[in-house]
């Protein structure tokens, strides 16, 4: 089973900040700089079922040429579900809005492969996920909602329809 999703995220002309700390394919931290985002990247997934151990293999691609691949067991993708999940629902409140730009991190303390960082500027939740592994590191521009209209655009979407498909329904928690 091979699914690949590309989507185009064009971030409009804007001046923004980067208070957490991320890094860019090429190795550059976006920590503390100031950054202007004026044309399209296109970043991308594949993921793909490995049935001989029953494991995934996650490539992401920022478009360029910087990506970062792993393989990546049910459990260790049901925490990146998780992450991306709550991630989702903060870049969707309004929790944390200020009139500068804020960076929020999601990460899992026991999983450190995958990494979400929500920015949020204006009505606007950019979404950055970072993927580490044995080969190396990478950050790409995964996502944005327009908070206002709740409109979400780019592969974090995709990508999370897609582990919310093919990995096993999260058990629900008892009842206090």
């Amino acid at each position: 089973m091979r699914v690949k999703r590309i989507a185009g995220l064009l971030m409009l002309s804007a001046l923004w900040v980067i208070t957490g700390e991320g890094h860019l394919a090429d190795g550059k931290t976006l920590a503390g700089r100031w950054m202007i985002a004026t044309e399209p990247q296109t970043s991308s997934f594949t993921l793909t079922h490995l049935p001989e151990n029953g494991h995934y293999s996650l490539v992401i691609s920022d478009g360029d040429e910087g990506s970062n691949s792993g393989s990546f067991s049910v459990d260790q993708l049901q925490i990146l579900r998780a992450v991306m999940l709550e991630a989702e629902k903060f870049a969707l409140s309004e929790e944390g809005v200020s009139k500068e730009p804020i960076t929020t991190r999601f990460m899992d303390k026991g999983e450190r492969a995958f990494i979400i960082d929500v920015q949020k500027v204006g009505n606007q939740s950019l979404l950055f996920l970072t993927l580490k592994t044995e080969i190396g590191r990478v950050t790409v521009n995964a996502g944005k909602i327009n908070r206002s209209i709740r409109r979400k655009e780019g592969f974090f979407f995709d990508l999370l329809a897609e582990l919310q498909s093919v990995l096993p329904k999260p058990l629900a928690q008892p009842s206090k």
